[in-house]
């Protein structure tokens, strides 16, 4: 992924509107691109700095809310990969023991 491309998406991740592949990607360019997250973080800042703005007990710590947020989006991804693994284990035990019962009755109707 280039900058350009990473900065088109900070929005979007700030506001948790990429899907899992788009999130995974942008995160690992900016984990290792320093300019693409010192813009996060300035946008960041802004956006969620803007919407807390107007409640009184604001959290003036808007780097720890971001850290929170990027360590929020590999969790996600973390389980959504999980439950993919599971997703395709599950089918694949399913799908062997429909085999091994269809061997077993041709057995029985055949020998």
């Amino acid at each position: 992924m280039t900058c350009r491309e990473a900065r088109k998406l900070i929005i979007p991740f700030v506001h948790d509107e990429l899907s899992m592949e788009e999130t995974r990607d942008f995160l690992q360019h900016v984990r290792g691109c320093k300019g693409c997250m010192d813009e996060l973080e300035i946008y960041y800042i802004v956006d969620v700095g803007l919407d807390k703005s107007d409640n009184e007990d604001i959290d003036y710590n808007l780097t720890a809310a971001l850290n929170s947020h990027i360590r929020e989006a590999y969790q996600r991804i973390l389980i959504i990969f999980i439950g993919r693994v599971l997703k395709y284990s599950i089918n694949t035990l399913m799908f062997f023991g429909v085999f091994i019962i269809a061997m077993m009755q041709l057995r029985i109707w055949f020998f």
